[in-house]
């Protein structure tokens, strides 16, 4: 579920987000539950593992439209026992109470947009939070009732040491929480960031730097028994992201929102599809106003050979390596000295 709509746009982000004084959460509620009801039966009788309140910011999205979207959703559809409802949250911007009511709406894992420990690197992220804020926020959810918690940490800034790094990663590793996702800080075109690396003022990363600081974060987590379980993730035994280790896994699922992606995989019947809803939020209320079937959008359709590909590039971020067990169910497929070649050809 994505909600694209944050108070502050951070310098580095460029994802599907918008300013929250155009938000108009009434209208986008009301456009999220009707192509959730138009949707939901596309997959058939799949098992729902996940879902996934993303974005954007969306704990600004008003509780009393949360509870409709769940409700929905686990209405008319088949959750698994252990289905993972997550939401992702700024420290800054929700109280432990707001949490607390989300917890017993039935979110049951909590999703942290901590970036950092330091003042310095708060800054320079844009972030709105601050050092002693994300302690304090840190402490009360990790001390709460609430037991599935990642907490995102951001690496890379510029002129930062191994030392600042370590400095964080030693520190989350005191909290009582089963995940943290690390990721190294990429400039993307069309960010402020972009337009400052333009300028010279931001240059490329040292690449012995980022070496070094993955494996010290891998050493420091490996520690406290948070293990790396994908590039940029770590987890106790059994925590791993249901929702992300779907997209890993080239699995199936349905994005639902402004500029949401959406994967259809049936292997057994030879189908594979993509598609995405419009970016904006205008665009997407208009096309709701249309048409929201699934089966009536423009689908990208792609072939065993391609699912194939995708499947080797995604299972390569991976420690547990390509499910060559799921491969095998596709009849063509074989992992022959030709099959190698032809995925070497493609760089993967």
């Amino acid at each position: 579920i994505h909600i694209p709509f944050c108070t502050t746009i951070c310098p580095y982000c460029n994802f599907n987000v918008y300013p929250q004084k155009i938000a108009q959460y009434d209208v986008l509620a009301n456009c999220l539950l009707s192509e959730l009801e138009k949707n939901l039966t596309y997959f058939g009788n799949k098992e729902l593992a996940s879902i996934h309140f993303g974005g954007g910011t969306p704990s600004l999205l008003p509780i009393k439209y949360m509870e409709k979207i769940l409700t929905m959703i686990l209405k008319n559809s088949i959750a698994s026992h252990d289905c993972e409802i997550t939401i992702e949250i700024n420290p800054y911007e929700y109280e432990m109470q707001d949490v607390d009511s989300l917890y017993d709406l039935g979110f049951n894992r909590f999703s942290i947009g901590i970036q950092s420990f330091d003042d310095v690197k708060l800054k320079y992220l844009g972030r709105d939070s601050s050092r002693r804020s994300n302690i304090l926020f840190a402490e009360k959810i990790s001390n709460s009732k609430i037991k599935n918690i990642n907490f995102d940490l951001i690496f890379g800034i510029q002129d930062e040491t191994l030392d600042t790094w370590e400095r964080d990663i030693k520190f989350v590793s005191n909290f009582d929480i089963n995940h943290v996702s690390t990721y190294f800080l990429t400039i993307e075109e069309s960010t402020p960031f972009w337009n400052k690396k333009l300028r010279g003022e931001i240059i490329d990363f040292s690449e012995d730097l980022y070496i070094k600081m993955v494996e010290s974060t891998i050493n420091i987590l490996r520690k406290n028994k948070i293990y790396r379980y994908e590039i940029s993730n770590f987890c106790r035994e059994s925590f791993e992201s249901k929702h992300n280790m779907t997209y890993w896994s080239n699995g199936s699922y349905l994005g639902i929102g402004p500029g949401a992606y959406s994967s259809y995989v049936d292997i057994e019947n030879k189908i594979y599809q993509r598609w995405t809803n419009p970016r904006s939020p205008k665009a997407y209320f208009n096309f709701l106003n249309e048409n929201s079937v699934s089966e009536d959008k423009v689908l990208n359709s792609f072939d065993t050979r391609e699912y194939v590909k995708d499947s080797f590039m995604m299972g390569l971020r991976l420690t547990n390596g390509i499910n060559i067990k799921q491969l095998k169910k596709i009849r063509e497929f074989s992992l022959n000295q030709g099959t190698l070649d032809e995925l070497n050809d493609e760089d993967l």
